[in-house]
């Protein structure tokens, strides 16, 4: 009767190992699919950070060569405005001279 109570308990811790290695055993497969699938993701999302921070990069360099061509134009635009204004002085004094010469032939 011992000998038949152990071996009934030692098959009933038996069967709860075998059926609780098979629970952990699919646990650990999920837990590792699970694992895989988030470093699917987070491979995807690093791709995409680093394509969005060259995105970024080349973005910024357009932007710094926009600013510089508008200071280029910018300075060329206030040469030539102020080339602009000296031509207007020289051509309001060269049409006072203009004035001044048709009056002295009109006194002649």
């Amino acid at each position: 009767m011992d000998n038949v109570l152990l071996v009934a308990i030692f098959g009933i811790l038996a069967l709860y190992f075998f059926s609780n290695m098979t629970v952990y055993k699919s646990m650990y497969k999920k837990i590792k699919e699970e694992k895989d699938l988030a470093n699917i993701a987070k491979e995807t999302r690093d791709a995409e950070i680093l394509k969005y921070e060259n995105r970024l990069k080349s973005a910024i360099e357009t932007i710094k060569d926009t600013e510089d061509s508008l200071t280029k134009a910018r300075d060329e635009i206030q040469k030539l405005k102020q080339q602009n204004s000296e031509l207007k002085r020289k051509n309001d004094l060269l049409q006072e001279r203009v004035d001044e010469l048709y009056s002295s032939v009109g006194m002649i």
